[in-house]
């Protein structure tokens, strides 16, 4: 991000991306006291459209915006649900289906919160939460016929609002992961997103990795330790943040990993010297976003895809009484570092060969290649050779 970063616009209020779509606040308000208008940039037309500026976007799933607009020409309310629509700008009302606990029958209740929180190619999704301590409920809403289905999830069904049916099932060895906070302050169940063979797990206090027809659960993110929450994914690789000056991050399939470097001006307030941890990730096929955490500046950079990647993996050969570091095949590789694993313990030497003596009593070796580029690191290693 050194390189071809730059910033976009001040998000206060937020930004969602989803697909080719980014959607964000801007730092003008139509009122005094009003909220920021959004705006929506189509990342492969380069277009960017504004929203009515009296409405707050909520969710982002294409071909939809969801949106709380108010109902009559006060600018405080109340507001109703509506669906901008991406492909053409049209927009309909919402109106729940009867049925929803807390929410479907009148009198209305102040202490109870009922709300559209996320939206997909056929589903809506309600969250009724009460401050009477009751279970928090999910129901999903079809966008075309109305029906209103209760929340299949478990820890092998999830929902996904991209689905006819609703409720998927995963693959064999993969599962959701609980909350750590369940009912009633939250739902029961994290979120759970498919990327062919791997599936990512979000819960309230982290991310785990899971790959199908194994047991392989990655930890990539903890609510306990971590440096920044900000996670972003999509079929070609997570990005995160795990340390104060860098993004970390896997490119899928081949879980090789990858650091991009962050320019000083996102991570660092003018005249201080502490760092500030990102508050917001988001991928498209075409760019990477980064909300910094001291000004809510929106940056855009390349997609991780312009990082180096390894297209055959590094191996360790002998010849005599060295070993060599073969670092494979790589595209968008400028510059190459090395280094080596005895018997599962890093030495010291970091030059593309290795003397047999210092591993002449040990019963394996292995390299890992870390190639760089303006956009950040990628890093791949080999299998281990078996020493004799």
């Amino acid at each position: 991000m050194r390189g071809s970063v730059h910033p976009i616009g001040v998000a206060p209020a937020g930004f969602l991306a989803s697909g080719d779509y980014v959607l964000f606040s801007t730092s003008t308000a139509v009122s005094p006291g009003s909220n920021p208008a959004w705006v929506v940039i189509n990342d492969t037309l380069g277009t960017t459209t504004a929203l009515d500026p009296g409405c707050n976007a909520d969710a982002l799933g294409p071909p939809w915006v969801l949106m709380s607009c108010p109902q009559n020409s006060h600018s405080y309310g109340p507001y109703g649900v509506e669906l901008y629509s991406l492909a053409d700008g049209a927009r309909q009302r919402v109106t729940l289906s009867p049925g929803m606990p807390y929410c479907s029958s009148p009198p209305y209740d102040s202490e109870v919160s009922c709300s559209a929180d996320a939206v997909g190619a056929y589903w809506i999704e309600w969250v009724a939460s009460s401050y009477h301590h009751l279970p928090t409920e999910v129901y999903f809403q079809n966008i075309q016929t109305g029906e209103l289905r209760g929340d299949p999830t478990n820890a092998t069904t999830f929902a996904d609002l991209n689905s006819p049916g609703l409720a998927q099932t995963t693959c064999s060895g993969v599962q959701l992961v609980p909350n750590l906070y369940p009912n009633p302050v939250g739902p029961g169940w994290g979120s759970l997103t498919a990327y062919g063979q791997f599936a990512l797990a979000v819960t309230d206090d982290g991310a785990l990795l899971e790959r199908c027809g194994t047991h392989m659960r990655r930890l990539l993110t903890s609510g306990s330790t971590d440096y920044s929450s900000a996670l972003a994914s999509n079929a070609s690789a997570i990005v995160w943040q795990a340390v104060p000056n860098q993004l970390s991050g896997l490119f899928l399939p081949s879980l090789q990993t990858f650091t991009i470097p962050l320019r000083s001006a996102i991570v660092k307030p003018p005249g201080s010297p502490e760092d500030t941890p990102v508050i917001g990730l988001a991928l498209t096929a075409h760019a990477l976003y980064v909300r910094d955490g001291w000004a809510g500046t929106l940056w855009r950079t390349a997609n991780p895809t312009a990082l180096p990647r390894n297209l055959s993996g590094p191996r360790v050969t002998r010849s005599g009484s060295t070993l060599t570091c073969v670092r494979g095949r790589w595209r968008n590789a400028l510059r190459f570092s090395y280094k080596w694993r005895v018997n599962e313990t890093t030495v010291k030497d970091t030059r593309p060969t290795l003397g047999l003596g210092t591993a002449r009593k040990r019963p394996s070796v292995s390299c890992s290649v870390t190639a760089s580029n303006a956009a950040g690191t990628t890093t791949a290693s080999s299998t281990p050779l078996h020493m004799r």
